[in-house]
């Protein structure tokens, strides 16, 4: 195991969420950049599809942010909680360069049915830049969030093989998603 993989072992045991790795998906490696930040990778097995996660552990974020305090009282007022949304459309706008499909904000009765969470999103995008990876185009954003324990971002890298952005923002046809994208969207992630 590498000390990514061990990071999200660990993190998986304090938030008490429950991961069951796609059947047939490989392990690959987490690469360093600066867009997003993750811990775990999953690679369909036609390789068409990657899938990173990231969990944002509510107690050690605050703990890293009282370590930083050190007197400045506006950082420890932000309410760890109410940045999920914040999060997750800035990591939407990072990837994407402001052009992404508009994003689905699921009812709390259909976060709490689907993944045990409090909120939940998703939006697509073709991807701004090829720093996170050469080999895709294109991406989604999952967001899940449990109050008072974290937030989960599921990010998926594929190729709009079937040219499911056509043009402009807003542009966006979900029918024409690859097939790797339609049959694996289902996270494998859920909070206990």
């Amino acid at each position: 195991m590498t000390p990514a993989t061990n990071d999200f072992q660990a993190l998986l045991a304090e938030t008490g969420i429950d991961y069951t790795p796609t059947p047939d998906f490989v392990t690959c490696p987490v690469r360093e950049n600066s867009v997003f930040r993750y811990q775990h990778a999953m690679r369909s097995p036609s390789g068409h599809l990657e899938t990173c996660y990231r969990i944002d552990a509510f107690a050690r974020l605050a703990a890293e942010r009282e370590a930083a305090r050190a007197g400045m009282e506006v950082l420890s007022s932000v309410d760890l909680g109410r940045m999920v949304s914040a999060n997750f459309m800035a990591l939407v706008l990072n990837l994407s360069g402001g052009m992404f499909a508009e994003p689905t904000v699921f009812r709390p009765e259909t976060a709490a049915l689907l993944y045990g969470a409090d909120w939940s999103a998703l939006a697509f995008m073709r991807l701004a830049s090829h720093e996170l990876s050469a080999d895709h185009d294109a991406a989604y954003v999952l967001a899940i969030h449990k109050n008072a324990v974290a937030d989960i971002f599921v990010l998926g890298l594929f190729n709009d093989v079937g040219g499911a952005f056509r043009g402009e923002a807003g542009n966006f046809d979900i029918n024409a998603l690859p097939a790797d994208v339609t049959s694996y969207l289902a996270p494998t992630v859920r909070f206990a």
